[in-house]
């Protein structure tokens, strides 16, 4: 399993010059790397492969032009931009509508450099209170936590309100626990109204911290809006705005990350529906042939679900159920509201239709109480008729 842990950096002020050099030359090489893949193809009709611009570092390293800077470090950089190719290429291959050719990256879109194997150009101190990094020395560190399993690369992070160390690490998989007791076993139904709603028909509320700090970032973004584009008060709102963001998302997270545990905690195994909520969350606006209908609630309902943040839920309550030895177990969302969980009955809702009322067996509950009904079923339809 892998985990990454992430820390707060209190480098010094030379050791920011040092981190800032970083980002510099691997911006620098990332945009070289790009120009010679694209002026090759021009002339040749071929690109260079990762590994024909791997061995150019040494060339760099001869010049001088990468003095202080880790060989690991550039060989990330290069390896970056192969992903990008390599997503481009597949996005062509599935015929997508925006292909998404890598770009040339400017400053501010250059934010991180990784080291691609721990004790090599990094380590932390046996007492855990500084990283030593090549080429800046020993940064201190904040390690609120011990770090767990072996850590493999480190990625220094800069970010509105300071540097972080991003340190990844293989875990041991947890010893996988039978699915034999039916109290291990929970359902969740995602929602807007409420985050989830439990099998049982109890309700997990919605923080909804996008929407509270709402009309803090639309005061933020209007004060950025009357700046004059290159100059340093705008610069400075601009990162006034980035860290109201920023907030947030850390107070969305430090949510999911509670909730996740507590159910992590009572359920060694949680059906949920396989969504696709990138698909779910696009766009109605259409084109200009063809626009799209009832775009502004489309996009308050997007806005909705992205606050709530299904996927970031998903993930946590996903590696936290498997270091107890559990799963998350993933089933087919097809009419789970729309279908009775006593009879079976299709019983047909509008959205906006809160309440379940199956005219065939008579049930009454909530329309995403019966849903979580509905997907604990399909997850252990089996076990359920055993019961029954």
């Amino acid at each position: 399993m892998i985990r990454c842990f992430v820390f707060k950096l209190k480098p010094t002020i030379g050791q920011e010059a040092g981190f800032q050099r970083y980002l510099d030359v691997g911006r620098e090489v990332y945009n070289a790397a790009l120009e010679q893949r694209i002026r090759a193809y021009r002339t040749t009709g071929r690109s260079p492969s990762l590994y024909d611009q791997k061995r150019e570092i040494k060339d760099l390293r001869a010049a001088g032009f990468t003095d202080g800077i880790h060989v690991h470090v550039l060989q990330d950089t290069l390896r970056r931009l192969d992903r990008a190719y390599q997503a481009f290429f597949r996005r062509c291959a599935q015929g997508a509508r925006r292909k998404g050719f890598p770009r040339f990256k400017a400053g501010r879109h250059w934010r991180s450099f990784t080291f691609q194997e721990y004790g090599n150009g990094v380590r932390l101190d046996p007492r855990g209170r500084r990283l030593r990094v090549s080429g800046v020395g020993w940064v201190r560190v904040r390690l609120h936590r011990s770090i767990e399993g072996t850590p493999k690369t480190v990625t220094i992070v800069r970010k509105p309100d300071g540097w972080y160390a991003h340190i990844v690490c293989d875990l041991p998989n947890a010893k996988a626990v039978r699915d034999g007791d039916p109290s291990d076993r929970g359902a969740l139904d995602l929602g807007v109204e409420t985050l989830a709603t439990l099998h049982t028909g109890e309700r997990i509320d919605n923080a909804r911290p996008l929407a509270s700090a709402r009309r803090k970032l639309l005061a933020e973004q209007r004060a950025l809006a009357r700046k004059r584009r290159g100059s340093n008060r705008r610069f400075k709102q601009r990162q006034r705005l980035a860290r109201a963001h920023r907030k947030v998302a850390r107070v969305r997270r430090d949510y999911l990350h509670k909730q996740s545990r507590e159910l992590a905690e009572r359920y060694r195994f949680i059906a949920v529906e396989d969504l696709r909520v990138a698909a779910m969350t696009r766009s109605a606006r259409g084109t200009v042939e063809h626009p799209g209908q009832r775009v502004r609630q489309k996009a308050g309902l997007n806005r909705a679900i992205l606050d709530a943040s299904w996927g970031e839920l998903l993930e946590l309550l996903d590696y936290k159920l498997a270091q107890r030895g559990g799963k998350l177990v993933r089933v087919d969302k097809a009419r789970t509201s729309q279908l009775c969980s006593r009879c079976e009955q299709l019983v047909p809702k509008s959205l906006n239709e809160r309440w379940h009322r199956c005219p065939y067996c008579g049930l009454s509950v909530h329309r995403d109480h019966n849903a979580a009904l509905n997907i604990y079923n399909r997850a252990w339809a089996a076990s359920v008729a055993e019961a029954a």
